[in-house]
Parts: structure tokens; sequence; C-alpha cells
């Protein structure tokens, strides 16, 4: 079995055989395969009326933790590994299409918590089950052993590099009711 990636590295054997490529063998399959994942969440971000994917991490994201605890936006952006503007960007856009709504937060003055509305919820709880699916799908050419396997390897490579659980307070703070 061969991939795109197998006759690229031969043409750098031959052209550099000095070179260790087995770093590009791996991550540029792991990117390849990101590329081809993101464009199938993409179009089921689309079928939802959001412009991308990342919107519909947003609403997943603060689905998948509430009601337990509020989110900050700083909270979402480290979650879903984006910078402050991007995530103001995506929240922007979730608040005009009435998907969240943002409460002041009574213990900063200058700070704000990020909830679902309704519609926001309908569209988190009906997207997760698509998402899983299409997930499971992408991934249905491998055994549960490989899945297992693969996981594994790839929760090393992420923890290798920095991908850690975030410290999270052990006791919820308490919602303002709006």
């Amino acid at each position: 079995m061969a991939d795109r990636l197998d006759s690229i590295l031969r043409e750098w054997g031959r052209r550099r055989p000095d070179l260790d490529t087995s770093g590009l063998e791996v991550v540029a399959r792991v990117l390849r395969a990101a590329h081809y994942l993101q464009g199938a969440l993409d179009d089921i971000a689309a079928s939802y009326g959001l412009s991308h994917q990342g919107d519909l991490d947003v609403l997943t994201e603060i689905y998948r933790t509430s009601p337990e605890r509020d989110l900050t936006p700083t909270q979402l952006a480290g979650a879903l590994l984006l910078t402050a503007g991007g995530m103001t960007v995506r929240l922007h856009r979730l608040q005009d299409a009435g998907l969240i709504v943002r409460t002041p937060n009574p213990r900063d003055g200058r700070g704000v918590f990020v909830r679902l509305t309704p519609a926001g919820t309908e569209i988190a709880e009906h997207a997760l089950a698509t998402l899983l699916d299409a997930q499971a799908t992408s991934i249905r050419s491998l055994d549960e052993t490989e899945r297992t396997q693969l996981a594994g390897l790839l929760r090393k490579v992420l923890e290798g590099l920095g991908d850690v659980p975030a410290f999270r307070p052990p006791i919820s703070v308490a919602r303002n009711e709006t």
C-alpha cells in the first residue's frame, strides 16, 4: 500500500540521500490527513449554517463543559488552541447568529462568561452526533487495535509537544443567572 507521500520520499531519497526524512514521513502524513479531515468537518459546519468548523468547535466546547462551569473567552481560546483575537472573531460571529450570549462576570467587571443560547445548544447537540459519526467513518480503514495504537502514539506525540491537560479547579464557579 502506498500514498502520495511515498513518491515524495523516494524523490527526496534520490535527490538528497544524506537527509533523514523519517520526521517528514510522519509529520507530513499527519498534516495531509488533517487537511482531508478539516475539509470534511468544514462541510459539516456549513450544513449547520456556520462559516467553518472552528465555530462548531466553540459551540461543542461550551456544550461539553456547561452547565458545570462558566467559561471565559480566554478559557475557550486555550482549550481550542486559538489566540485571543481569533476567539473574539468567532464569538462575535456566533453571537451575531444568536447561538451564544456573553454575560458580565460578576467578580471581574472587565470579563465575561460565554453561554449557549437554546439555538446554540440545539446545534451543538445535533452536530455532536454528526461530528462523531464523520470521525468514526474517517478511520474505518483501521481495525480496533490499530485505532487504539494510533490514538496512543498520537497522544504521546502531543504530550511531547506540550499538549497536557489544563488545570481545572475542583470547585465549580457559581453561575450568575440572568
